[in-house]
């Protein structure tokens, strides 16, 4: 799953038609898959993986899931926000929710 996110992010870091209509913040995301625990954060340059010491206590999103599910939510198949909560844990504010909704569809 790690690797599945990895080439993800590199896949969004080489669209250069993403990230220039949010330059205005930054996102702080945690993935829950499993017990994988990953996390990044969207800026003006793009998408990036923190290390563990990189990582704080404030995440503007959660998401937790299963593998297979995360995956159709990477692959932009599956609208994070049309899934039940019993299927993915999302916490955030709404704003944050649709941001990261629509970079995950996007980025297809």
């Amino acid at each position: 799953m790690m690797e599945f996110i990895q080439d993800w992010v590199k896949q969004v870091n080489q669209r250069t038609d993403l990230l220039p209509a949010w330059r205005e913040r930054t996102l702080n995301v945690m993935l829950l898959v499993g017990s994988l625990k990953v996390s990044m954060f969207i800026d003006q340059s793009g998408v990036h993986l923190k290390t563990d010491h990189q990582d704080n206590a404030h995440h503007d999103i959660r998401l937790q899931s299963s593998s297979r599910i995360m995956k159709t939510l990477f692959a932009g198949e599956q609208k994070l926000t049309s899934l039940p909560q019993t299927t993915v844990k999302v916490q955030g504010a709404y704003r944050n929710i649709l941001f990261i909704e629509s970079l995950l569809l996007l980025a297809k």
